[in-house]
């Protein structure tokens, strides 16, 4: 398999990953083909999670500390900032370190995440 890095433009606010840069660019990273696919997985799962989301948005009586669709939305956001965190240039890094995304409640992350630091 081809592991030559490339440069990408990954955009939160489109949920997608570039090859040319946009205005609205939110991180530069460098990866491979297997890695902008693993990236790629976690954006679909990430909106997947979105959606269930915003269907129980809808369930007024259910706290969002005791939703399951939320806490897999919020694992899947962390998953995301780690991938980034990993593959981004200097600038996704400190990012990433200044939103404190990837240190706040560690024993909450999945364990992928914890893999991952």
């Amino acid at each position: 398999m081809d592991q030559t890095k490339e440069t990408y433009y990954v955009d939160l606010v489109s949920e997608s990953i570039l090859p040319e840069p946009l205005e609205s660019t939110s991180f530069v990273v460098q990866a491979n083909r297997q890695e902008i696919h693993a990236l790629e997985t976690v954006l679909e799962k990430k909106h997947e999670a979105d959606m269930e989301t915003y269907v129980r948005s809808h369930i007024p009586f259910l706290e969002y500390h005791h939703d399951p669709e939320n806490d897999r939305y919020d694992a899947q956001q962390k998953m995301l900032y780690a991938i980034i965190y990993q593959l981004g240039d200097d600038a996704a890094r400190a990012h990433i370190e200044q939103m404190g995304i990837l240190t706040d409640r560690k024993e909450d992350d999945p364990e992928d995440i914890r893999h991952l630091r």
